[in-house]
């Protein structure tokens, strides 16, 4: 790869914001895909295809020549417009097996499920959101006038023994404060945890992310799918299993991938099978090891091995889906517990005033 082109490349990228809007890169995939498979070059294909899905698209088509024009790469191209790096990978070893076409269609795809699972997210959450949000103006509006009211008509004609209600009650009125605050407090963690794994060296990171609970095991499964597709694609393409593990450790868009693929190389140089090395390391879901000593029984790993990713790939739709499903009631069951706090602020002083009247 052209190291100049390539840092070229990627300082050029940083300074341009969303050249291609996220929801529009499935579509714009899937017919690069259409035109490839139509027998026409990546070049005239996003030559024809960018005035459809960029505003402005003259200067960064003229990038994009520039590019082309210097023995880039369509790896290069993608990482210009902003192309998540996972998604690199697959583009970049396509290119080395000649499926280059078949790659973006299956990249399209996933981009694809990935919009339509955030615009579920999105509608999910738009309901319960805009209901907490009115929730809050309502508390707002009881602390700055039923509060003071039932604060003064308590003191004026009830002792101090029963100030506790309007404690009970100012806090039941902060209610939506707290859960916005462990929220923010939540997302703060959340952040930090992620900058902190990002700093660390690429086995520590994997160590980490393998001690959390429930992290653990969908972390296995994101870098299962991912080395399994890659390793299969690259496989069927007719790489021995040591030029395989070359290509995907020399690759710069993933580096766990990277690391992963050079641990295992150095278990099978020292006499285990892939199988078995793929067993002690210990970096992947549950069975793979199984079907990695099956293909490599029956002579088919590199089928297996794409099976295997498309078996995951559904696994991990289901487990998206599921979670989606659980999030509406629990933001349901959040505003449910405002609702209550609003009732009980309003009942516990009134009970105190009528105990007096």
């Amino acid at each position: 790869m052209n190291i100049p082109l390539l840092r070229h490349v990627q300082s050029t990228a940083l300074l341009q914001k969303a050249i291609i809007k996220p929801s529009e890169f499935p579509t714009l995939l899937q017919r690069i895909s259409t035109l490839l498979n139509e027998g026409y070059t990546f070049a005239h294909s996003i030559e024809m295809l960018l005035p459809y899905h960029v505003k402005h698209y003259e200067p960064i088509q003229q990038e994009i020549s520039n590019i082309l024009h210097s023995g880039g790469s369509a790896t290069q191209v993608f990482q210009f417009l902003c192309l998540d790096k996972q998604y690199l990978v697959t583009i970049e070893l396509a290119e080395m097996t000649g499926r280059l076409s078949e790659s973006i269609q299956i990249v399209a795809k996933q981009l694809a499920f990935q919009q339509q699972a955030k615009a579920k997210l999105l509608k999910v959450m738009s309901y319960p959101l805009v209901l907490f949000s009115f929730l809050i103006m309502l508390f707002l509006a009881f602390r700055t006038y039923f509060l003071p009211n039932i604060s003064s008509v308590v003191t004026s004609r009830v002792n101090e023994e029963v100030s506790a209600s309007i404690q009970w009650s100012t806090f039941f009125l902060h209610m939506p404060d707290y859960i916005v605050g462990a929220a923010l407090v939540l997302c703060i963690v959340f952040l930090g945890f992620v900058l902190y794994v990002r700093k660390k060296r690429i086995d520590l990171q994997l160590h980490i992310l393998f001690k959390l609970p429930f992290i653990s095991l969908f972390w296995r499964l994101i870098l299962t799918r991912q080395f399994s597709r890659h390793l299969g694609n690259l496989l069927l393409a007719g790489f021995s299993l040591q030029n395989a593990f070359d290509h995907l450790k020399s690759q710069q868009h993933q580096k766990q991938i990277a690391y992963i693929a050079n641990t295992l190389q150095q278990r099978i140089l020292i006499g285990d099978s892939l199988a078995r090395a793929a067993e002690v390391v210990g970096y992947f879901y549950p069975k793979f090891e199984h079907f990695i000593a099956h293909g490599e029984a029956s002579g088919l790993l590199g089928r297996e091995l794409i099976l295997y990713c498309e078996l995951l790939d559904e696994k991990l739709q289901k487990i998206i889906e599921r979670l989606l499903a659980i999030i509406q009631p629990l933001l349901f069951i959040i505003i449910a517990i405002c609702v209550i706090a609003a009732y009980l602020s309003i009942l516990i002083p009134m009970y105190d005033v009528i105990d007096f009247i």
